[in-house]
This record gives C-alpha cells, structure tokens and sequence, in this order.
C-alpha cells in the first residue's frame, strides 16, 4: 500500500515540475456532468498530494484503531485463559495434598478450557465422594463425555452406581488384549455388582493375565468373603479354581473367624502354626475372630510360645484367641507384652476389648490418645 502511494505521489511530483522544463504553467480541465473543475498543473498536483496524504493518514488511523482492538481484545481472552488455567492447576494440586475443600473452591464456580472439562468434572466428583457425599459426586460423573466414562470407572465404583459402566467395561475386558487397569476394574465392578458367579469365571483370567498384586488379591477376598452370608462362606471358597484357594485362603479363614466359626477351620489354623512364614497371617485371621472354640489351638499356641517367647505374631494371634474364649485377664497379660506402636491400630479393638472386660479401663483409655 504504501509502495503504490510513493508511485502515485512520484507521478504527481513529476506531473507538478514538468512546466518548470518546458516553460509552461501548464492547465488541467476535468469535467464530470455538469460539474467542471479547471487549474493549473500545480494546484491539481497539489490536490493530489494532499488527497493521497489524507487517505495515508486515515489509512494509519484505521490500522491503529484495530490494532488496539485486537490487543484489547486479545488481553482480555488471554486473561480470561489465564484464570481457567489458575483453576485447573489449583484443583490438581489441591488433590495432590488431599484438600478436597479447596478443590471445590477452585473447581465449582469457575470455568476451565474446553478440553478439561471432563477432567474438572472428574476431580470434583472426587471430591465429592471424598465428603460421602455420593449423590453429588454421581451428578458430576454423568457429565463427563460419553467416551471418557471408562477413564473413571473408578469413581463410578466408589460412588456405587456402576451400571452406566458396566456393559462397555465388560466388553473391553472381554477383549483379548484388555489392559490390567480395565480387567481390575471390571472386577471391581463384578463386585459392586454382586455377580458373584461371573466374578467367579472371571477371576482365573485375572491369575492368568496377573492383573493383581498380592496385596490387591487380599483386598478382593477380603470384600468377597465379608459380602456373603455366613452359612455361604465355605460354599463360595469351594467353588473357586484350584489355583486361587491359597490366595483366598487368609480371606476366607477370616471371614470364618468373624462369624464365629472358628471350630471348622481350626485344624488349617494349627497347620499354619506350623509353619513360621504364616504366623503373621495367623494373627492376622484370629485379630477378625469372635467368640468361638479353638482350644487345641490355643493349647498349641501356648506351647511353642513356651519355646519361642518374643514371638509377636503368636503373642497377638494367643491374645485375640483368648479373647474369642472370653480369657479376658490372659489376653490383656498378652497384649501387655505384645502390644507396640507397629501393631497398635491393627490390634487397637481387640486390646480395648480385653483391658476393658477385665477391669482395666485406664489402659482402654490410654490406646485412644
């Protein structure tokens, strides 16, 4: 623009000093119409001039006009995104230090940038159910995308409505090449589910793929065997695979031990004491334990305690059994001995139980400070 204003200007010029070399003022006659407009070469070019500056300068002043109201403008969404940004980041690290008060300040009255949404939806249901506050959390989980569901499946089982997941969940775990995350989920939700058959067939393919850890295999039985009822306990054990009974073993004899069946399992119990490596499993089983009968393993456990004094595990598991026959003194001499900052919380309601059914209540007290 500006390169065609320097030609346009440089005719003008030339057109403006020509008569000085041919001496002649020179004369320019333009009509339109009925309107006539007569001059000499210089006045024309010097309207020329001024016209083209003119038009230069509004030209300027219009660029500058919407210059300043794209920065403006650009300022004001660049701040906008500045605070949706502010938002999400605060959420995440609010997570991140477990403050789910500060993530819904964060989170519930602000917005966030398109693409985060879900993730805003998804961090404030878990804050949500963080509060048990379960009927919110669902509301904020069916606003997620359809094709992000899966990715908070977790949530869904712990919000206990995992019916809007369950049939896309089974069809990928079905898959031959499901991941470990999606076969736990979908066993997850098996459980919720309460299908116990299905989980069932489908936890040998979670051996196989070994989708579980030790210790996520626990938590499973753990919530297997505490949802059945106590006449279907063994029933249930029997029915699993071969090769998944000495994973669901410690489970089960817990869940017998709660019930008060102790009687039943008391000879797999005496063949644990046997065994040095299970005698934490041992007491793990017997800390579940009310009242029931299992002196044989009482009378066992005494005489290798004999033998073996500074024996925590079997200390603890001697306690708890006493506590089961109502031996109330023997247990609470036990838990004096066996009882440390280690075990305190695991062991903290079978020691109150014996403290306080022996007259002991000071030292309930003292295990609750």
């Amino acid at each position: 623009m500006i390169r065609f204003l320097l030609i346009i200007i440089a005719i003008a010029a030339c057109l403006g000093i020509a008569p000085f070399f041919i001496d002649q003022k020179g004369y320019v006659l333009i009509a339109f119409n009925n309107t006539t407009v007569e001059g000499t070469i210089w006045g024309v070019t010097a309207l020329v001039l001024l016209a083209f500056a003119a038009i230069f300068l509004l030209y300027k002043l219009v660029r500058y006009l919407w210059s300043l109201y794209s920065h403006t403008r650009h300022r004001f969404f660049a701040r906008s995104e500045e605070r949706k940004h502010a938002a999400i980041e605060q959420g995440i690290w609010s997570l991140i230090n477990n403050d789910y008060t500060e993530l819904e300040l964060a989170l519930e009255n602000n917005s966030v940038a398109e693409q985060w949404n879900d993730v805003r939806y998804a961090l404030l249901a878990k804050a949500a159910l963080a509060n048990n506050n379960r009927e919110q959390a669902t509301s904020y989980l069916d606003k997620i995308s359809q094709d992000k569901q899966l990715k908070v499946a977790n949530l869904w089982v712990a919000s206990g409505e995992t019916s809007t997941i369950f049939a896309d969940l089974k069809a990928l775990a079905e898959r031959k090449k499901a991941s470990s995350l999606e076969l736990k989920m979908y066993a997850h939700v098996l459980m919720q589910e309460k299908k116990w058959s299905a989980l069932n067939e489908f936890m040998p393919r979670l051996l196989r793929k070994k989708a579980l850890s030790d210790n996520e295999w626990r938590q499973l039985f753990d919530h297997y065997f505490s949802a059945q009822p106590s006449s279907e306990l063994t029933t249930r054990y029997e029915q699993l695979a071969k090769n998944l009974k000495p994973l669901a073993e410690v489970s089960y004899f817990s869940a017998m031990a709660r019930v008060g069946d102790l009687n039943k399992i008391e000879l797999s119990l005496i063949k644990m004491l046997k065994k040095p490596l299970q005698h934490k499993d041992l007491a793990r089983i017997l800390r579940a334990s009310t009242a029931g009968d299992a002196l044989k393993l009482q009378t066992s456990l005494q005489d290798i305690l004999k033998k073996d004094t500074e024996n925590t595990d079997l200390l603890l598991a001697l306690a708890c059994l006493a506590n089961a026959h109502g031996q109330y003194d023997l247990a609470a001499r036990v838990f004096d001995k066996a009882l440390n900052a280690d075990n305190r919380d695991e062991y903290l309601q079978q020691a109150v139980l014996s403290y306080s059914k022996s007259a002991q209540p000071d030292k309930a007290l003292v295990l609750y400070q």
